[in-house]
């Protein structure tokens, strides 16, 4: 079981890192650092042709600079990429600590799973993780 994980915020990512690596099922995880970057590896996996590679979830952080969490959910959720039925199964949660119910309607129109409030404390981070994870990607054997 694999996770994407955009945060432009390498702090944010360390911490993720650390705190799934000590979930209760193990998962592989990959850090983007911008929604470009994610867009661009998509776009390659969309290409290959292979029905594999792909994550089995994604978490978009909202707030990012040049292109933010909802701007990054709208292009893999509107053709060509929403074409590829690989990445349009793809579960993407949108997780941020800060967002206007606007936002969160925006998130949700725009073909998000899910909105998540990133918590501060790292327990409940971590056990917020824990229960995105068994939802979206299944409960640890």
């Amino acid at each position: 079981m694999e996770l994407y994980i955009v945060d432009d915020n390498s702090d944010h990512q360390f911490l993720l890192y650390k705190l799934i690596k000590d979930l209760d099922k193990p998962y592989l995880v990959k850090f983007f650092e911008s929604g470009r970057s994610l867009h661009k590896h998509m776009q390659q996996l969309s290409r290959s042709g292979q029905r594999e590679g792909f994550p089995d979830l994604l978490v978009l952080d909202y707030n990012m600079p040049e292109m933010n969490g909802i701007e990054l959910l709208r292009l893999l959720r509107q053709p060509p990429l929403a074409n590829c039925s690989q990445i349009n199964d793809i579960p993407i949660i949108i997780m941020t600590s800060d967002i206007s119910p606007l936002q969160i309607r925006q998130c949700y129109q725009a073909g998000a799973n899910a909105v998540v409030f990133k918590p501060l404390n790292f327990s409940v981070l971590r056990n917020t993780f824990q229960s995105i994870c068994n939802f979206w990607i299944g409960q640890p054997e």
